[in-house]
């Protein structure tokens, strides 16, 4: 199928390093939360492991802030949420933001040698076993880039199960065989154009000191230069705030990714909001690799079915380009309506 390209397209980019974090993120009105400074305390203090239904795997599960309950759904697929959590800080006296890792993601592990038969349907009744057993009537939803298509599919198979859905670094709300052509298209000239910036990769590599002869690097230089030319173009306008970057390694699972990018089938949100409206938030970069200034949403938005937050000059980890126009975004997608 088609469809299906757009997908693989989309795990190939995101095993190249994709995963965001903000070191110093501020809140709408630029100063950190206080208390925020002990979040991974929290992490650890508040795990917990939950059996999938089919009792293949255990999810791990923690919690951190305070206030009415949000779940994060990590980017990837295949990858951990640690990523997410400065970008969460400004918000954790107001809301308690629950965090799992998906299956066969770092932290929830499948058997060895079955991660090929991950599918995203069991992403989806994963997802709905954790409502379950927070014993929620409905959940609200916070997905950021694969998670954004996570949240969609548990919207559509779960429509009354959710309260509302704020989604970050979007996929589109539709696809299919007819517009996946193009959007492959599409997609790989925006990817070309953003890793082309030769001038800010060659300042950024320059303030970090690095040796100008890359035979010369040692293997923390090696990885520092990796970050620079390869995961801060992509991902960030500011290339410059690649430090503020974490990427792949041990905290992508391959398998698990491409087994679950393979199992998606084209896709329509559209219905579902039609039936079960709910709030649904979006907020994209205007350089969003994905879908800049999230275009591919904006008819939803002028029918008043979503509300679209556009980041000007921010990319797919807007927190990191813009961290207070994300902060605002974000806190207003999960307060108001």
């Amino acid at each position: 199928m088609a469809a299906m390209r757009v997908l693989r397209l989309f795990t190939l980019v995101l095993a190249a390093g994709l995963v965001c974090t903000a070191a110093n993120a501020a809140d709408a009105d630029g100063a950190t939360e206080p208390g925020a400074h002990d979040v991974f305390n929290q992490v650890q203090r508040n795990a917990w492991y939950l059996p999938t239904t089919d009792h293949v795997a255990k999810l791990f599960v923690t919690e951190i802030g305070q206030g009415a309950p949000v779940v994060f759904l990590h980017g990837g697929p295949g990858r951990d949420f640690h990523y997410i959590i400065d970008a969460l800080r400004p918000q954790l006296k107001r809301h308690a933001f629950v965090l799992y890792d998906q299956r066969g993601s770092v932290l929830s592990p499948v058997p060895a040698g079955t991660e090929g038969k991950l599918t995203m349907r069991q992403m989806v009744d994963d997802l709905e076993a954790l409502r379950v057993a927070l014993g929620r009537d409905r959940l609200a939803l916070f997905g950021h880039s694969f998670g954004s298509l996570l949240a969609m599919a548990y919207y559509r198979a779960y429509p009354t199960h959710v309260e509302r859905m704020v989604l970050a670094g979007s996929m589109p709300p539709v696809m299919n065989k007819d517009m996946s052509d193009a959007y492959d298209k599409a997609l790989e000239q925006r990817e070309a154009a953003m890793m082309s910036r030769e001038d800010a990769i060659a300042r950024a590599l320059a303030e970090a000191g690095l040796p100008s002869d890359k035979q010369r690097d040692t293997p923390q230089q090696a990885r520092m230069r990796l970050r620079i030319r390869y995961n801060a173009p992509l991902d960030l306008v500011h290339v410059e705030r690649w430090h503020q970057l974490t990427s792949g390694g041990i905290y992508y699972n391959h398998a698990a990714g491409a087994a679950i990018a393979a199992s998606m089938p084209a896709w329509d949100v559209r219905p579902a909001i039609a039936a079960h409206p709910v709030p649904i938030t979006v907020i994209q970069g205007d350089s969003d690799y994905l879908d800049p200034s999230a275009r591919l949403w904006s008819a939803l938005a002028k029918a008043g079915k979503v509300h679209l937050h556009v980041i000007r000059d921010a990319g797919h980890c807007a927190w990191i380009d813009q961290p207070q126009a994300f902060a605002k975004a974000l806190r207003d997608g999960l307060d108001d309506h």
